[in-house]
């Protein structure tokens, strides 16, 4: 991010301390967001390989619908799919969903890396999702005898919370700002001004 405040003569050195504070709040949300998102993903990889575990124990279960929506609420996920080897949704907590694949759309088709690859995990990003564009978060793994995927849907709300009270326009807005002062954010690849904050005399 680019970051410049405009600023009269009088207001130099505060506006130097108020710079070098939004600056930090910036990079400190960056980090912290970065933190937290990596421990999702490990949480919900935990949370996908589990419940292959618990199918591959009780194999019955894979195409039980009902069954399948009491252990998406035990391990605490919106949704369970089954993979094919095509990439091809056949089975799952929520039927709707049954036929969707990773030709599908975007945000299926980061997943195809695994056609091929029978040791990757993945956890996706938060992403609208191809059938509704809800953000979510994805986890993904082979089951033990490498016959079909197994994926969990998870709507991130703590993290999009947090995203959220992060947004640069929020940080700005609560920066304290004195008569004659403007605070801009600006993108440095967009060019875009994402954050706006002004005082006038």
């Amino acid at each position: 991010m680019y970051i410049k405040i405009c600023k009269c003569k009088e207001c130099a050195t505060t506006s130097n301390v108020l710079l070098d504070r939004v600056i930090a709040v910036l990079d400190k949300n960056e980090s912290s967001e970065e933190r937290f998102v990596k421990s999702l993903k490990d949480d919900y990889i935990v949370r996908v390989k589990t419940i292959s575990y618990i199918v591959d124990a009780k194999p019955e279960v894979e195409y039980d619908i009902d069954e399948l929506q009491k252990i998406a609420s035990l391990m605490s996920v919106d949704k369970i799919h089954f993979i094919d080897e095509t990439g091809t949704i056949y089975s799952g907590s929520i039927p709707k969903y049954f036929g969707y694949s990773f030709d599908s759309g975007e945000q299926m088709a980061f997943f195809k890396q695994m056609l091929n690859n029978y040791d990757l995990t993945l956890c996706q990003d938060v992403t609208p999702n191809t059938a509704q564009a809800k953000e979510m978060m994805y986890a993904i793994t082979w089951n033990e005898s490498k016959t079909h995927r197994v994926q969990v849907g998870i709507t991130p709300k703590r993290l999009l919370k947090e995203l959220k009270q992060n947004q640069i326009s929020n940080v700005v807005s609560n920066m304290p700002v004195y008569k004659g002062m403007e605070i801009y954010v600006v993108n440095s690849k967009t060019k875009i001004i994402e954050g706006l904050l002004t005082k006038i005399k």
